[in-house]
């Protein structure tokens, strides 16, 4: 995007801070950016609450547009907010709405609500986030819907790419014989219940006695998984993997196990042509919008029964399986970056008034 809008004549600054949490350190997933200015954030604790200070008001006085995550611990945000008309600086919010993990009547959910008006621009991340802003009374000409997404090319590629003779040593490395291979690739936590998918991979066994389950992945509750790997051989934890590691564990599988939350992951399903099965928990992420039920992937009922019959059904059903890969596969070209980048960079260039006939 800061490319994108260079060639428009607009100069992007990405301000960015890290989190010290527990469980950011056990993912190390947080990187440092070349062009990017990093700040060192200053926490402040009230009981359980965490509030996050960004000192980089200096950083923002010859800029014309600010754009915010929307969550109500960062402090600048509301700085920010109060004193933007003063500052002449278009203060915008990118998120979600509202915190989609919690109930939307939670007391943090009702305090974010009262902020959620108090800005010049919305950058939603789905068309589902536009349609809810709008029926709290944003304005929908003053809202972007970027349709989030991840950049999917290089998995594509290496999917592309993994040989017969990798497929066969990973089969061989595992003991797996069948097609009848289900993988869950993920951080473990709570909300990917983690219980709930080992229920159901007991009962697919005993529908499809060649069924085997790959878990990659790491986090508070892979202890979970590891104690089942021991016990069963036809469960296999291999930890995390990234890159062409995790890319032929998804070659030899044939659905994506994800009843928890479903977030960005589901274009790892696309782009890897393996179909996802979730359920409708309360609690998912924008992206679950890009789930089309029953064409590129399966939502099933909130239940344990319920989601394990529809994939011991789709793993018998080799036409019905098939028509689901061959529409992952015209998903991963709708889901792009390259899509993101133009909806966010148009976006920009409308809330600040630029056109391309003024460059």
């Amino acid at each position: 995007m800061r490319e994108a809008l260079l060639k428009e004549g607009v100069e992007l600054t990405l301000i960015y801070g890290k989190l010290a949490s527990a469980e950011f350190e056990t993912r190390k997933d947080q990187v440092d950016l070349e062009w990017g200015k990093f700040i060192r954030n200053r926490s402040i604790r009230l009981g359980k609450v965490e509030l996050i200070w960004q000192p980089c008001l200096s950083d923002l006085r010859d800029k014309n547009m600010v754009i915010v995550e929307q969550a109500n611990k960062l402090l600048l945000n509301y700085l920010l907010m109060f004193t933007r008309r003063f500052l002449g600086i278009k203060f915008c919010y990118w998120g979600h709405g509202r915190n989609m993990q919690s109930n939307e009547t939670s007391l943090f959910n009702r305090f974010k609500y009262l902020f959620i008006n108090n800005c010049d621009w919305w950058f939603a991340y789905t068309q589902g986030v536009k349609d809810y802003l709008v029926n709290k009374g944003f304005p929908p000409h003053k809202i972007t819907a970027v349709q989030n997404a991840i950049d999917t090319r290089a998995l594509k590629q290496q999917y592309a790419e993994v040989s017969q003779a990798e497929v066969d040593a990973v089969r061989t490395e595992l003991g797996i014989t069948s097609e009848n291979v289900g993988i869950y690739c993920s951080a473990m936590y709570p909300e990917k219940r983690l219980d709930f998918i080992l229920e159901s991979c007991m009962m697919i066994k005993k529908a499809i006695p060649d069924f085997h389950m790959i878990f990659l992945g790491s986090g508070v509750e892979a202890y979970k998984v590891e104690s089942a790997a021991n016990t069963h051989e036809w469960i296999h934890y291999l930890g995390p993997k990234f890159g062409q590691d995790k890319v032929k564990y998804f070659k030899i599988s044939a659905l994506f196990l994800m009843p928890g939350l479903v977030g960005l992951g589901i274009l790892d399903a696309f782009a890897l042509e393996t179909p996802m099965v979730t359920t409708t928990y309360p609690f998912h992420s924008p992206e679950i919008e890009y789930l089309e039920n029953g064409k590129n992937g399966i939502i099933t009922e909130n239940d344990v029964t319920a989601y394990s019959n529809a994939i011991i059904d789709l793993m018998v059903s080799s036409s019905k399986y098939k028509d689901m890969v061959d529409y992952c596969t015209v998903c991963a070209q709708r889901y792009t970056l390259d899509v993101m980048v133009n909806n966010f960079k148009n976006g920009i260039l409308h809330s600040l008034q630029l056109n391309e006939n003024q460059h």
